[in-house]
């Protein structure tokens, strides 16, 4: 268990479900098509990205998603052509070598070629399209981004709240589970569990050990209650209020949330620090050129398509 709560799925836009059956060609981009195995490939991608398997719920979302994210790779992929944009066979090499890097052996790397259902020759022309379209974004839409020192400046005096450093405090806890679906019953016998475990608190036993022998949270009690720092907002509202109204060294009474019951121990407090503007300036350049980069992006891929005969077939 831990006090912070567990947050909410997010709700997503309702979008035409995607045919468990594929077809050949999912869709066309200026009669080029894009065939179903380059979606499942990409599909895969994002899953190894994700780091899980795609949830089943998800599957129109991230079909569409990935789908809508090849049609613009295929206009760049054009918008190449067009542009005559060629590639040093040896950048292609060396892109290749950075992916082997990643494995120990050949073997290994072959392996995984094997499990991603492709082969060399794919991936080599997978990394060549990568190239080609950097170099369309280079040329068509990365060309002289820049940042006045200006807007620098007027992003900090606006937004300062985000240059703000501690204003949290380090704090322990003892939970004592409970459902909050629990018998009356049941909700007695833990209450006196923690009720006992105060008591001995008051009486001078130590803290941690109390954690370590009783907590049953398991994130924490090995630690001795330890949580880290905690900031406003990360944990549960009854916790958190209880938990700001101490001092350092102070403990709480009982503390009741969706977990179950709660003793706080605030450790110390940290004293909040703005960063000077010299300090988080570039930060906020990186930040605000970023932006500047990924808008001119969609603007040059959103003209590509305006321009372009595009046809979703799934």
């Amino acid at each position: 268990a831990n006090p912070a709560p567990t947050p909410e799925s997010p709700v997503l836009p309702a979008v035409e479900p995607v045919t468990a059956d594929l077809p050949n060609v999912v869709a066309r981009v200026n009669s080029r098509e894009i065939t179903r195995d380059e979606l499942e490939r990409a599909v895969r991608s994002a899953e190894i990205q994700a780091g899980q398997a795609l949830p089943s719920q998800l599957r129109d979302h991230v079909y569409r998603s990935v789908l809508d994210r090849l049609v613009s790779f295929h206009l760049l992929v054009q918008e190449s052509e067009a542009l005559n944009i060629s590639i040093d066979p040896s950048s292609i090499d060396a892109q290749l070598d950075e992916i082997r890097s990643n494995f120990p052996s050949e073997e290994a790397f072959e392996t995984q070629l094997d499990d991603w259902n492709t082969n060399l020759a794919t991936l080599h022309d997978e990394a060549r399209r990568d190239l080609l379209v950097q170099g369309v974004l280079a040329t068509k839409a990365l060309g002289n981004v820049d940042v006045a020192a200006e807007t620098v400046r007027e992003f900090y005096d606006q937004h300062a709240e985000q240059f703000t450093e501690g204003g949290g405090v380090q704090a322990r806890h003892i939970l004592i589970g409970l459902s909050p679906t629990a018998a009356d019953s049941t909700r007695v016998e833990a209450r006196d569990r923690a009720e006992a475990l105060l008591q001995k608190i008051t009486n001078g036993t130590n803290f941690a050990e109390l954690a370590r022998a009783h907590s049953e949270d398991p994130g924490s009690a090995g630690r001795g209650g330890d949580l880290g720092v905690v900031i406003k907002g990360q944990t549960e509202p009854q916790f958190e209020a209880a938990l700001f109204r101490l001092e350092p060294g102070e403990v709480s009474g009982i503390i009741e949330t969706t977990f179950g019951f709660h003793i706080i121990q605030m450790v110390e407090r940290q004293e909040t620090r703005v960063l000077e503007f010299a300090e988080a300036s570039v930060q906020i350049r990186e930040f605000l050129l970023q932006q500047e980069r990924q808008a001119r992006v969609s603007t040059f891929i959103e003209e590509l398509r305006t321009k372009s005969e595009i046809e979703i077939l799934i």
